[in-house]
């Protein structure tokens, strides 16, 4: 979660749409440029974040914690713009995501994963 919160301030105004656009095409700028365990990589991830955001978004302490529950709202209005970027990308290539056992870095995006154990179990590097 600290990735998105970084890439996006808390505001006191409701999440809309509009305020989740450009992190979302940045995001499908992103997509284009990966490869298909890369894309794998990122619905897992995806997933993942989803889950926490979720779990984040039902529990005050945790909410309050991300930043308020407008901010999480705010990120989870953003992660399902990036789920539909990502899906759209991925019909596109006619790849089907699937859920793998490996591991996540959850503050990494794909193109950003630093951890070289991670990297090669998802076929990162080639």
């Amino acid at each position: 979660m600290q990735t998105l919160a970084a890439a996006q301030p808390a505001t006191s105004a409701t999440p809309s749409a509009a305020t989740a656009l450009p992190q979302v095409e940045a995001c499908s700028q992103h997509l284009r440029q990966c490869s298909p365990a890369m894309l794998l990589y990122a619905w897992a991830w995806l997933q993942q974040h989803l889950e926490d955001l979720q779990l984040c978004r039902t529990n005050g302490a945790m909410a309050q914690a991300a930043g308020g529950s407008q901010h999480v709202n705010q990120l989870l209005l953003q992660a399902e713009g990036w789920l539909q970027a990502l899906e759209a990308e991925s019909r596109a290539r006619d790849l089907q995501p699937q859920r793998l056992v490996h591991s996540v870095a959850s503050g990494e995006h794909v193109w950003e994963v630093s951890n070289s154990a991670i990297r090669q179990a998802w076929g990162l590097d080639g």
